[in-house]
């Protein structure tokens, strides 16, 4: 059986992308756009026979969240999980700086900035051509994929569609930042491509900075913030920074704007930056809710345009926007689309998957078309490395195996305990979906607001999910086609007749990211969610992933204790173990 090894990752300025980008800016002060030799969410994985054998993001196991740089650790894990060395796999990388592409970039940068800046990209652009082929000297073999396409086959082949639109979205790939393609049974096939002078993806990071908060670490931050508002207060604003072309296209060109200009320009329109750590404003609130409403119906145009066309009646969606599951639900809920797949793993982590993906299809165009249905791709530990790791922590936890393990999480859930929940193998993305989840009853309406300030550590006004079995999910969620709901990537309505029972988990705009769980995807997660049920009526828990802010989710079973230990959290559920704290 061969394997097909996908790699993602680039050394970049700093091991993190938002101190890569202050760097950057600081070396570049013309250049409005922030690039550079950047490759956040260093990842590798492994597909064979059309389904995936292992995935894993470096920042999993070095501890560096959004990892830039060579995902060694990584690639090493996948070679042990594949029982193949990695030289004797295919390998392929999610980025393909061909001089087409830096061509292309050059053409649509030269229609808004000076002679200058474009030499500073094109400079840039060259440095990432470098960097590339000095970093692939270590593996002679490897196959570059184009970034969109690496992201367009991480949606589309694991969709196990027989046709369908493919929309992917974010900050920028070699030269695109917006691709729509259709997938069928021949492949993927492009249907236009939309240069970096339309990012939406960039658009958004920059409104995150604007705001006070960390650009491709906390746009979801924004998309919560956006929630609050109700008055499109900035639309005039944004529609203007996003020119409408009459075929649905669009181009940002404040994106290249010198820095000091795009400052002085939002600050008129907009009101003074806001500092780090101030307090969040009404006008802040009405900033992200605006720019929330101007990247939907951006990709709502693009859409209408392109299934007007096309007609697949079938979306795959991919790329870091995808992660958006505020606009994914707007999508969802206009009907024009009977069934949508959101890669769960959109991100840049999602691409080193589609780079296998890719790879396996074009050797084998007839392969498997086998539809992704868990995110369980990442390491597991034995029971003997969990026994040995309780050991190790012996003077500060006590721990049991309870006889009916289920059933004392369950109750103690119920009684409002809050519980780090650690079992199997890891999810691969940036969800946790039940395997590395901090779990608590969904019910009490003081539970959002007690794990956001003493166990997540993070900002109140932030959302957590709901996990539902699949059973129960109709009775508080309005649902279409409900295999699309498993993975957190899309916010749905919540039944206003239930969303009362459940005020933990549905947002202040009546939505919540829903995961459903089915049991043939996750048996002893769905035991838990049931035996919950039958214990409170409701078979939903809060769910949200282990980790404090600015961590990445626990891995092992020496990060679960650690992570609980320092920490909240009343009690860990670790692979068939109940611990607690001594006092």
């Amino acid at each position: 059986m061969k394997h097909y090894l996908g790699i993602g990752g680039m050394a970049g300025l700093d091991a993190n992308p938002a101190k890569h980008i202050l760097k950057y800016a600081q070396a570049h002060p013309g250049v409005g756009m922030a690039l550079g030799d950047i490759g956040h969410d260093a990842t590798a994985a492994v597909v064979a026979d059309g389904k995936v054998v292992f995935a894993v993001e470096e920042e999993r196991l070095n501890r560096s969240k959004h990892f830039m740089g060579l995902p060694s650790l990584a690639i090493e894990a996948c070679a042990q999980a594949a029982g193949v060395p990695a030289d004797a796999m295919q390998m392929s990388y999610y980025l393909d700086p061909t001089d087409e592409h830096r061509k292309h970039r050059m053409e649509s940068c030269g229609r808004f900035v000076d002679a200058a800046t474009v030499a500073a990209i094109d400079q840039e652009f060259r440095s990432v051509q470098a960097s590339i082929v000095k970093q692939s000297a270590a593996w002679p073999t490897i196959t570059p994929i184009d970034h969109h396409v690496a992201h367009a086959a991480s949606a589309y082949y694991p969709s196990a569609f027989d046709r369908s639109l493919v929309l992917v979205v974010d900050g920028q790939g070699e030269s695109a930042s917006t691709t729509l393609m259709l997938g069928d049974a021949k492949g993927l096939h492009p249907l236009a491509s939309y240069p970096v002078t339309a990012s939406l993806g960039y658009l958004y990071s920059d409104i995150t900075g604007y705001l006070g908060f960390e650009p491709i670490e906390d746009e979801y931050k924004i998309m919560g913030l956006a929630a609050y508002g109700t008055v499109d207060e900035y639309a005039a604003f944004f529609d203007g920074l996003i020119k409408h072309e009459p075929d649905g296209s669009f181009v940002i060109p404040s994106l290249l704007d010198k820095p000091m200009k795009r400052l002085r320009d939002w600050s008129r329109a907009l009101g003074a930056p806001r500092q780090v750590d101030a307090k969040i404003e009404d006008r802040h609130i009405a900033i992200a809710y605006s720019l929330q409403k101007a990247v939907e119906r951006a990709t709502l145009r693009l859409l209408e345009t392109y299934e007007a066309k096309h007609k697949t009646r079938h979306l795959c969606i991919a790329g870091g926007v995808g992660l958006n599951c505020t606009m994914n639900g707007i999508i969802d809920r206009t009907g024009m689309f009977d069934s949508i797949f959101v890669q769960p793993a959109a991100g840049d982590s999602g691409a080193a998957l589609g780079a296998a993906y890719e790879s396996y299809y074009r050797e084998n165009p007839d392969g498997p078309r086998i539809r992704q249905e868990v995110v369980y791709y990442g390491p597991s530990y034995d029971g003997a490395r969990v026994e040995s790791a309780l050991a190790s922590f012996g003077d500060q936890i006590t721990y049991t195996r309870p006889v009916d393990y289920i059933g004392e999480v369950a109750r103690l859930l119920a009684d409002g305990k809050v519980f780090g929940w650690y079992q199997g193998r890891m999810e691969f993305g940036p969800r946790a979906l039940g395997n590395r989840s901090i779990l608590a009853d969904a019910r009490r309406p003081d539970m959002k607001d007690r794990v956001n300030g003493m166990v997540k550590k993070r900002e109140e006004f932030r959302p957590f999910a709901p996990s539902v079995t699949a059973e129960g999910a109709d009775k508080f969620f309005e649902l279409n086609a409900r295999e699309q709901y498993e993975f957190m990537t899309v916010a749905v309505k919540a039944k206003p007749e239930r969303a009362s029972e459940i005020p933990a988990v549905v947002h202040v705009n009546g939505t919540a990211r829903v995961h459903v769980v089915r049991k043939e995807a996750n048996p002893r997660y769905w035991e838990l969610l049931t035996r919950f049920g039958e214990k409170t009526g409701v078979p939903i828990l809060l769910n949200t992933s282990f980790n404090v802010k600015g961590e990445s989710i626990v891995c092992t079973p020496e990060d679960a204790i650690r992570c609980f230990l320092g920490t909240g959290i009343d009690h860990l559920a670790l692979d068939g173990w109940l611990v607690s704290k001594k006092a």
